[in-house]
């Protein structure tokens, strides 16, 4: 999913790694990060619209598992796909899982109907490639399960009830309810420790901020032509924060240098607080500071 910093970019320029309310019935309870996306809403972006078209968003296979996935199943993610949520979970076994649930604009279940499958709780879960863990189950009429047998079963289990949301998680409910509900893209995540990660063998973020962050959550409205977008961090105390506060200035500070005037002049507009132990950051993302992003002038990744 590299390329998908891309679209966490335009949701937060320094940090880069909404869904109509209702995909987050298929977040489970053990989420630790959840990510959803709108992009009906965000195709009426100029910044999204140029990044869709040009393929930043939607990458291939070499970098985005999930490419493959819609290859397979025939779907141009700019015409077919309306929203999507992502989440990162821990489940009964122990381990950790990743679902991707999309809402789409036409019903696949006919394509499906030819590849072999396997029922479970009713629901149809679709074995994509033989001798492959590659799986699609139908949740509703538009709405499209993607990941292995396990994974595309917790998408089953969250629709029939049997598994609790993450609205039973009264941590990242916290987080949720704090987002507007206009975001067009956001993300709430509670991390892992490192002992915690290399037990379930979960993947974590080597950002240098976000590890160093209890929890956090970010949020982007777009306009016509920017895109307003907000970051908050919690730390297990104030000198962390103090410490995660003095690094971010540091970065942007280094980014400026790295760029032309008028990009600079933008990033001036990116501002940085310190509350306690909360960290906030906004700013307005414009086409021209996701250009300088992508022709790596920012010094982040």
């Amino acid at each position: 999913m590299k390329r998908m910093v891309t679209l966490l970019l335009i949701a937060f320029a320094s940090l880069a790694e909404a869904t109509p309310r209702g995909l987050e019935m298929y977040a489970p309870r053990y989420s630790f990060l959840v990510i959803g996306a709108d992009f009906a809403q965000l195709r009426d972006n100029e910044i999204f619209t140029a990044l869709e078209r040009s393929g930043k968003i939607w990458s291939d296979k070499n970098e985005s598992e999930i490419a493959e996935y819609f290859k397979i199943l025939k779907i141009t993610p700019a015409k077919d796909i309306r929203s999507f949520i992502f989440s990162r979970y821990l489940n009964s076994y122990g381990s950790s899982g990743r679902l991707h649930v999309f809402e789409l604009a036409r019903d696949l279940s006919a394509a499906l109907q030819a590849k072999p499958s396997t029922k479970y709780l009713e629901v149809r879960m679709y074995r994509l490639v033989p001798d492959e863990d590659m799986y699609a189950a139908m949740l509703t009429s538009t709405t499209l399960a993607l990941g292995s047998l396990n994974e595309v079963k917790m998408g089953v289990d969250l629709l029939r009830g049997k598994v609790e949301t993450m609205g039973r998680n009264q941590e990242l409910d916290l987080l949720f309810q704090e987002l507007p509900p206009d975001s067009a893209i956001w993300g709430v995540a509670v991390p892992l420790s490192r002992r915690q990660a290399a037990a379930v063998k979960a993947k974590q973020s080597t950002n240098a901020i976000l590890q160093g962050l209890q929890s956090y959550h970010f949020y982007g409205i777009p306009t016509k032509t920017q895109l307003k977008s907000h970051f908050y961090g919690h730390t297990e105390d104030e000198k962390q924060a103090t410490l995660l506060n003095g690094f971010m200035i540091g970065l942007l500070t280094i980014a400026k240098l790295k760029v032309d005037e008028p990009v600079a002049d933008m990033l001036d507009q990116v501002n940085l607080e310190r509350n306690g132990n909360t960290l906030h950051a906004s700013a307005v993302i414009t086409k021209d500071l996701v250009d300088a992003y992508l022709r790596g002038e920012l010094g982040v990744e």
